[in-house]
């Protein structure tokens, strides 16, 4: 079955999506025209692949296939509205949609260059072209965030050129301003996919993450790609490789390619994170060296200076680097683009975008996006639970192929070698439906009672005279899948995740003068030191913790604190917990953990000088000529702690805690640590051991120096 957006939730954001994209889906009550037709040159015939087709003004269209076909669903409600054929070097076509008849060809006129003078120009100058059209970006382009409604595909082949699957989808797509560098998001609407391998294997085991981004990542102008970064400029050389029109304004084409001998040296790049980005993970830009590692041609329109195409391939010297992002990610043969932009409402629109990638297996993974509805109203962002993250793989996210499965989207076709694949697939599903595959499930159906009224025969005989185990039940030779005990094979845990967190607990400590002696077996002193424990009132701690999920809300945690200073904080706690999500939208969780806790804390004394020489501790031999000696107790403690998170992306959670300790049992030591010697020993005693003294105040001590109630609390991140 189709995969359906899920609910949106009632927020104001929301509700205007819900809108926009039901309203689109309102259509699909038979609401709409299907127009099909061919595109031909109407000099030689031949087809107009990938042309463009849509109403302008009201921001919807699709493309021609390589054969020129297409196929145009236009809502009732748009019916007197023209419909309008556009491609780069024609002139445009454009006629009331009522009066096309389906099957019809649209025959394009190739342009006449009317400039009669032939432009010469040096690199600067081609350069200021460049450098006005950047410039005009927040003039030409979107200055605030839009909602656009899209078509997605993706397919990958073998070594052999044969498809392995192929992923389509209707995505809905929130577009940043052009004016910041933040990228947009994603949201499916439905998808289907295939395994064109082996169709009746569901298992995708070869999808490539992040491809779905399409929209965000191929955006040349929104990125500000190398080749038209002015820092970049030394290191390509760009010429003016022809003049044509589009939609009947003149358009540079200018070629580029990277420069052998730059003009200056290498310079660095280096952008900044937002604080998002340090907290969701986002990698800083690493400093590289710059040089030109692209090739292609730029479309340029004359009057406004508006980016309106691209087509540019990464050089092999550019493929040598690993990960790119948002051009592509990992080791590649080769990557080629072709990028567009349609004008809708005075402003220029991303409108689609083709990547086709070469792997190093030989393999070609080709991923596309088209732009079939433009929405008027300003953006909204799509509702968290409904975006698809930038790390998953959109092939593991569709669901079942079917030819009726398009309604009212409108989509793109498919390239030549992907249609005689799926006409292929085709041809193989009408042979299988020769062996009647609901004939075959009804008679396994038969199969399966005829052998469960067998294994209940044996099971009522077996309890006439014993009793029976699960261990004998599962010696029966056959039980059907529908007979048996799945409760006994569920995982027992269902998820990990793993925290990091830095905090402080308050754990004040009492200024106490000490003496402490250490004399060795016949009484003869060893270390001897007379000092302060000064009052501290909180030590600054570091925390690891590990929780495993048996149930969705139900989890274990176990986990390690330590300090960074100059006390010795050793804590492990183990326990349990509940959670809870406060939130139908981005979740936000409220956790409530009870734990066991042996925590270590002594605070420093200070340093004696050892004269003595060798001496053990116990079973420790110690040799350094100082020993730093330090007071405090192992505390056996309660845990009770309150923790609210929050979900980040679906890989990371930011949370604070807080937490009370309660000490029920406790023994105060010595600690022993040498100092300045590689391989230092360190060791404890009781208070109470008899080579052990410790004075304070002319009186014996043994007192805690903590009170049996402290807090802590901790902030840090939760990753999955």
């Amino acid at each position: 079955m189709p995969i359906h957006p899920t609910m949106l939730h009632r927020t104001i954001p929301s509700l205007f999506l819900l809108f926009f994209f039901c309203a689109q889906a309102a259509f699909g009550q038979g609401e709409y025209l299907t127009l099909t037709g061919k595109v031909l040159d109407k000099t030689t015939k031949k087809p107009v692949p990938y042309a463009h087709i849509g109403i302008p003004d009201k921001g919807i269209g699709t493309t021609t296939g390589f054969d020129g076909a297409f196929q145009f669903k236009l809502p009732k409600a748009f019916e007197n509205s023209k419909l309008t054929v556009s491609y780069m070097g024609y002139d445009t076509y454009s006629q009331p949609a009522t009066s096309f008849k389906n099957g019809s060809a649209i025959y394009l006129e190739q342009a006449v260059n009317q400039l009669t003078e032939v432009v010469v120009m040096d690199k600067k100058a081609i350069e200021d072209i460049i450098r006005r059209a950047v410039k005009n970006i927040p003039k030409n382009y979107g200055n605030s965030a839009s909602n656009l409604l899209a078509f997605y595909r993706e397919s990958l082949t073998d070594d052999s050129l044969r498809y392995r699957y192929l992923a389509e989808g209707v995505l809905k797509v929130y577009k940043t301003s052009y004016e910041n560098d933040k990228e947009g998001q994603v949201g499916l609407v439905q998808g289907r996919k295939i395994n064109l391998q082996n169709p009746l294997d569901t298992t995708f085991n070869s999808g490539l993450a992040s491809g779905h981004m399409a929209a965000h990542r191929f955006d040349f102008v929104k990125n500000r790609e190398d080749f038209i970064d002015e820092a970049y400029f030394p290191y390509y050389k760009y010429w003016i490789e022809n003049i044509t029109t589009y939609n009947g304004r003149t358009v540079y084409i200018i070629g580029f390619d990277k420069e052998t001998e730059p003009t200056t040296g290498g310079k660095s790049k280096q952008k900044k994170r937002s604080l998002a980005d340090r907290l969701t993970g986002k990698k800083k830009e690493e400093k590289e060296n710059i040089s030109g590692r692209m090739k292609g041609r730029i479309f340029i329109e004359k009057d406004s200076y508006a980016f309106i195409r691209a087509e540019f391939e990464i050089t092999k010297e550019g493929l040598r680097k690993i990960s790119d992002y948002p051009l592509y990610v990992g080791s590649w043969k080769a990557n080629k683009y072709v990028v567009n932009y349609r004008k809708h409402e005075g402003k220029w629109h991303f409108s689609d975008a083709l990547r086709e990638g070469v792997r190093t297996n030989g393999g070609q993974y080709a991923n596309e996006v088209k732009i079939t509805e433009i929405f008027a109203e300003k953006g909204n962002q799509i509702p968290y639970l409904e975006r698809l993250e930038r790390g998953n793989e959109f092939v593991q996210l569709t669901g079942k192929y079917d030819d009726d499965f398009w309604k009212n989207y409108n989509i793109t076709p498919m390239s030549e070698g992907l249609s005689e694949s799926m006409s292929q697939y085709k041809n193989m599903l009408k042979a299988e439906e020769a062996f009647s595959a609901e004939n075959l499930a009804a008679i396994q159906q038969k199969r399966d009672s005829i052998e469960a009224a067998e294994l209940q025969r044996k099971k009522e005989a077996l309890a006439r005279n014993q009793e029976i185990t699960q261990e004998q039940l599962e010696n029966v030779d056959y039980v059907p899948e529908s007979l048996r005990k799945v409760d006994n094979v569920k995982k027992k845990f269902r998820k990990t995740k793993f925290s990091l967190g830095l905090g402080t607990h308050l754990i004040p400590s009492s200024s106490n003068p000490l003496t402490i002696n250490y004399f060795d077996k016949n009484g003869g002193e060893i270390l001897s030191l007379t000092d302060d424990i000064p009052q501290r009132d909180f030590e600054i701690i570091a925390r690891w913790e590990f929780d495993i999920f048996f149930h969705k809300n139900v989890f274990m945690r176990f986990g390690n604190a330590f300090d960074f200073y100059n006390s010795i904080y050793k804590d492990w706690a183990i326990g349990g917990g509940l959670q809870m999500n406060l939130s139908k939208q981005r979740p936000v969780y409220l956790r409530t953990v009870a734990q066991y806790s042996y925590l270590r804390y002594y605070r420093k004394v200070g340093n004696a000088e050892n004269d003595y020489g060798k001496f053990k501790v116990e079973r420790e031999r110690f040799k350094g000529d100082e020993i730093r000696l330090s007071y405090g107790s192992r505390h056996h403690n309660l845990n009770l702690t309150g923790e609210l998170s929050i979900e980040l992306n679906r890989r990371r959670e930011l949370y604070f805690r807080g937490t009370y300790h309660y000490t029920f049992a406790s023994r105060q030591d010595v600690w022993f640590r040498e100092t300045k010697q590689w391989g230092r020993k360190d060791h404890r005693l009781p208070v109470s051991d008899s080579r052990l003294s410790v004075m304070s105040n002319d009186a014996v001590f043994n007192s805690k120096i903590t009170p049996d109630e402290t807090f802590s609390f901790t902030v840090g991140l939760m990753f999955k």
